[in-house]
């Protein structure tokens, strides 16, 4: 469902990865928030593992997220959401899906070909004709242009790469 179409459902997601990134459990090297998902590329912190982050992450903006959903009255969207999570997991209602992809990078070859895949995700599904365009994204810390204020690691100083 395309919940990330309103902009107070982007900026709770942001805010979300603001605070775990700001409590030190992870290094943003890239990202994206599309209508529907979201990708990430970060390094775990040495206090955390990328299940429990994941998990806390999903957990954390599930609530604030369905909080606004019902604030706003939006009866269909709950209604999908409550329909989905009792066919996949047999729990009330959940905005993610009980599972994520995680794949570890071994090489910076690898490491690009994915901050590309990111990056061009909105451009690849229509939104926008490049990826600095799409506002929810690291794109434009890698083009050195104004976005949103979530710090990015473009430089991979945190991998020990960069100035």
């Amino acid at each position: 469902m395309n919940i990330f179409k309103q902009k107070e459902a982007c900026e709770i997601f942001v805010n979300c990865l603001r605070f775990y990134q700001d409590r030190g459990d992870m290094k943003i090297l890239a990202w994206v928030l599309m209508p529907n998902h979201f990708h990430l590329i970060i390094k775990v912190g040495d206090r955390s593992n990328i299940s429990t982050l994941i998990g806390g992450i999903k957990r954390y903006s599930s609530r604030l997220l369905g909080k606004l959903l019902r604030q706003n009255n939006a009866k269909a969207i709950l209604m999908k959401i409550k329909e989905a999570a009792l066919l996949e997991s047999g729990k009330g209602a959940s905005i993610w899906k009980p599972r994520f992809d995680s794949l570890v990078i071994v090489s910076e070859s690898i490491l690009k070909q994915k901050i590309e895949y990111i990056h061009y995700n909105p451009v690849l599904k229509g939104f926008v004709e490049y990826p600095h365009q799409w506002y929810y994204s690291s794109a434009t810390a890698y083009d050195n242009r104004p976005g949103i204020d979530l710090v990015t690691d473009a430089k991979w100083e945190c991998l020990g790469y960069g100035a």
